[in-house]
């Protein structure tokens, strides 16, 4: 029997991630509350361009787009949510966000009002404890969150750990997957068309990174990696605080291209142009900013692209990746340089980076890990 599930979630008004949704719905009968189409800019282009309803014919579920009261990631409700739960009974309702999130409590109490049969689970990013105050009422948070969830599913092992959940009531698997159809192996004339189409040069070796341009990205260490073995390209995309130091570097290095960012689905043509992708996340520890890297999906993406692809030990990085000829400590760009060389100088990283994403992080496998936890869960 196919269990009913209520899966609540704002990241599934980004069209590329509801291909997790179709995923999901093969295994169970789905109803996905997200958010309403935004109205306003986003990366400078239209939010048109990250969320429409082009995939509406094809869903084999129901999708419910909510206002949002509140504009926070964790401080925000729907509005209308209550309705939902009253007018039909699920066998699950899932929430992704974190535990103090107001929409994870929201969802909690009215599960208790109206979906009292329902299992209640939770999916949970976070995978570092805050320091002073902040992490002693986070402590508590996580003890009732804790004591009114029935499972959790954390998108990292750390995650899992701050939980305090037992393990039988615990799976550690990605939020989303990736799709292999529009993240595949670009050949040399194809990779060399869309080269041309980022202005970066047809024969040469190109490193890449597309995200925040950010300190904790470790942007100046993957510079300096590059520069150390000089003869590369290094490609990057994004925006962001180190922006002007990033053009300000390419001002002086002819060899360091700066690109716009792009939408979801330009993302793989970007990634099929280069040899090897670098994520050298650092971690921060402050009051205002404590985080390390809690998954970095952009990793599976490059692989699925047959990309050589080399991240910091930091965060969950290490989990993703698996490998230690792919990994570097974080911070350290002259343990980066030498993996740069390594790669340069011939490897099969790519091939055996490329058989992980199928094997792991597909849109199927990802669902199907998902639905099978769900189905013990009930079952237990």
């Amino acid at each position: 029997m196919r269990p009913s599930l209520l899966l609540i979630s704002h990241a599934y008004a980004a069209l590329e991630n509801r291909k997790k949704l179709q995923a999901l719905a093969a295994h169970v009968d789905l109803v996905c509350v997200t958010s309403v189409i935004e109205t306003h800019a986003v990366l400078g282009r239209s939010a048109a361009d990250f969320d429409n309803e082009s995939d509406a014919p094809s869903r084999r579920y129901e999708l419910i787009r909510l206002p949002r009261l509140g504009r926070g990631i964790t401080t925000f409700i729907y509005r209308g949510l209550g309705n939902i739960m009253h007018r039909r009974r699920f066998d699950v309702v899932l929430v992704e966000n974190e535990p103090w999130a107001f929409v994870r409590w929201q969802a909690r109490l009215l599960a208790g009002l109206h979906q009292r049969e329902a299992l209640f689970g939770e999916f949970t990013w976070e995978n570092v404890p805050r320091p002073g105050w902040k992490g002693m009422l986070l402590r508590l948070i996580y003890r009732a969150a804790a004591a009114t969830t029935d499972f959790v599913i954390a998108g990292n092992q750390a995650a899992g750990k701050l939980f305090g959940i037992s393990e039988e009531q615990l799976l550690v698997a990605p939020q989303i997957g990736v799709d292999l159809e529009n993240h595949q192996p670009a050949a040399l004339d194809a990779r060399n068309t869309l080269r041309e189409a980022c202005g970066l040069p047809r024969d040469a070796f190109v490193v890449g990174y597309c995200g925040r341009f950010a300190e904790e990205k470790g942007l100046r260490e993957i510079v300096q990696a590059c520069n150390e073995i000089g003869g590369l390209h290094l490609a990057m995309l994004g925006s962001g605080a180190l922006e002007s130091w990033l053009r300000d570097e390419a001002s002086k290095k002819p060899w360091l291209h700066l690109l716009p960012p792009r939408t979801h689905s330009e993302i793989p043509d970007f990634l099929r142009c280069l040899n090897v992708f670098i994520l050298a996340s650092k971690p921060v520890r402050s009051m205002t900013l404590c985080w390390e890297e809690q998954f970095g999906h952009v990793l599976i993406e490059a692989m699925a692209c047959g990309v050589a692809t080399l991240g910091a030990r930091s965060g969950a990085i290490p989990e993703v990746l698996a490998d230690d000829a792919a990994l570097f400590p974080s911070g350290d760009a002259t343990t980066l340089a030498q993996r740069l060389r390594e790669v340069t100088q011939g490897s099969n990283l790519a091939a055996r980076q490329l058989q992980r994403v199928r094997d792991l992080f597909t849109h199927d496998a990802v669902a199907s890990r998902w639905a099978g936890f769900i189905h013990q869960r009930m079952a237990s």
